[in-house]
């Protein structure tokens, strides 16, 4: 893999490590998807170019701020990828009810085609945000971490109500739950416009140099600036 600048491939070796060290993590999930995508050298390939190219806009900035609000939009547009698959596998949705959601996002394209592109799907999506959230760490911004779980819990609320109108038969309480799915809806927006646009936590500097103090070993990262 090319990369387009030392900080974009400082940005990328940073992402790797995140997800050997997610191997060990304490929730099952996140190791499981990190063991998946390491254990599968096509699969890794495929996740090496789409998170190169997350990471793009990440390393055209050279100061702090511009880089921790592209690391947010990562996450958040990686989070809504990822939604379909933890969603069916939170509210157990299995056989003609699946049928139907997966119709909502793939039309008529054949069910079992679709369930393996959107795994496929979570994959990449959950694996770049364990690395875009081990990069926000990486330069201490808690700002980040309080807002982006504030955003994730008001996006599962609002995508699991999205999904039951899409796909209930019954339109009187499609009609009820309508109401309480733009209010979630709004909810998120407001939270997404925080996001994007609120103060990282101050006192820290940019991705560059606290990727220096790491190879010192402050961070307990390996020395990849001079590999």
């Amino acid at each position: 893999m090319k990369y387009l600048s030392a900080r974009h491939r400082r940005l990328m070796r940073e992402s790797e490590l995140a997800l050997e060290r997610a191997l060990t993590d304490e929730q099952p999930d996140t190791s499981r998807v990190a063991s998946q995508v390491l254990g599968d050298a096509k699969l890794h390939g495929l996740w090496e170019a789409h998170h190169a190219r997350l990471l793009l806009p990440v390393a055209e900035h050279g100061k702090r701020r511009p880089q921790i609000l592209e690391l947010r939009k990562i996450e958040t547009r990686q989070l809504h990828r990822s939604s379909l698959i933890k969603f069916i596998r939170t509210h157990r949705v299995t056989g003609r009810t699946r049928d139907r959601l997966f119709s909502v996002f793939y039309g008529p394209r054949d069910p079992v085609d679709a369930i393996l592109t959107e795994h496929r799907n979570y994959l990449l999506s959950e694996s770049s945000c364990v690395s875009a959230d081990h990069l926000i760490d990486l330069m201490h911004d808690s700002a980040s971490k309080s807002l982006l779980r504030l955003y994730a819990s008001a996006y599962e609320t609002y995508f699991s109500l999205y999904c039951y109108v899409s796909c209930s038969q019954d339109s009187a309480l499609t009609d009820a739950v309508t109401k309480a799915m733009q209010d979630a809806r709004a909810r998120v927006n407001r939270l997404r416009r925080r996001v994007m646009t609120e103060k990282p936590a101050g006192g820290y500097a940019n991705f560059d140099y606290e990727a220096l103090l790491a190879q010192t070993g402050r961070h307990g990262a390996v020395n990849y600036l001079n590999r």
